[in-house]
């Protein structure tokens, strides 16, 4: 499974850590991917250092950094 080749429903496991997440990305209204505010420039490190989408609470923490390091 890559980014390019996504799940379209189903159980996945975070690449950063581990934890199994509900893959929305064929119901875009509640996927995390879209839900989470994170810069183009940091999805498309994401995309460069994982295989595939990160879990809502690695999402929101990456968010969180983003945040502070631009405060």
């Amino acid at each position: 499974m890559t980014w390019n080749e996504p799940l379209l429903q189903g159980t996945k496991r975070c690449p950063r850590c581990g934890a199994a997440f509900e893959c929305k990305v064929d119901d875009l209204r509640n996927c995390d991917c879209v839900a989470v505010k994170v810069s183009l420039p940091v999805l498309k490190h994401l995309q460069h250092e994982y295989e595939d989408c990160l879990c809502p609470a690695c999402l929101r923490e990456l968010a969180q950094e983003q945040e502070t390091n631009t405060t």
